[in-house]
């Protein structure tokens, strides 16, 4: 009997701290949404470069050591505002729900949206830089952004090929993947180049993307066949 009170004594205290480390979950998650939240805001406002724990800690009011327990370096700072900019942006309407039509003036408000932020995209060549380092936290998130973005690309290619927009002999996936690499691409060109508007990389990506998709060749056909031409 003592020795079964002795080992319930023991064993009732650990049971309690991981009943209270389990309760903890949602404030910890809660916490380093506003630590992101805070650094997107500085990101937002005057760059990623003047991120810091000081100044984190400053604006949120939560120690220094708490941010660095969530985030231990400044490069988990930076992936974990775009992490948490990725959750605000896929509660906004994507561009699969404008289907059945994605007509260009949609497409190019969205990508008008993009370029406006400005900081971010400049924030996103950065972490990019840092991707090539296998042990860095924008490594892995980089990974899975852009196989998010591929795969939601390759549906849209799919539905592009269904309505005849886009060229049935052409690989979905592949194309996407083209698709992204293009809108790098004239990304890193805007970022370097102040003379570049925004109107003309729209009409570089969009005219880009009826390339790859070989719309143009689509439009022709659909124009030949049309059974008014007597063709």
């Amino acid at each position: 009997m003592l020795s079964y009170l002795l080992v319930t004594a023991i064993e009732q205290p650990t049971a309690s701290r991981r009943r209270a480390k389990r309760g903890n979950y949602a404030p910890s998650r809660a916490r380093r949404e506003q630590i992101a939240s805070a650094v997107l805001q500085i990101v937002d406002q005057s760059g990623f470069g003047d991120v810091t724990v000081v100044r984190i800690s400053e604006q949120t009011g939560i120690p220094q050591s708490s941010v660095l327990y969530h985030f231990p370096t400044k490069d988990h700072l930076l992936v974990g505002a775009m992490e948490y900019a990725d959750t605000l942006d896929r509660e906004q309407p994507g561009l699969e729900g404008t289907w059945p039509e994605l007509g260009e003036e949609t497409l190019g408000r969205a990508i008008g949206m993009r370029l406006s932020k400005r900081n971010r995209l400049l924030l996103m060549t950065y972490l990019r830089g840092l991707a090539t380092q296998q042990d860095n936290p924008a490594n892995a998130y980089l990974a899975r952004k852009d196989e998010q973005t591929i795969d939601h690309w390759t549906r849209l290619c799919s539905r592009m090929q269904e309505q005849g927009t886009m060229h049935k002999a052409l690989d979905a996936r592949r194309t996407a993947i083209q698709i992204l690499a293009l809108w790098q691409g004239l990304v890193q060109a805007y970022l370097r180049d102040d003379s570049l508007e925004p109107q003309t990389l729209r009409s570089l990506f969009i005219d880009g993307m009826r390339h790859l998709i070989c719309q143009n060749w689509q439009e022709f056909l659909t124009y030949v066949c049309d059974p008014k031409l007597g063709i």
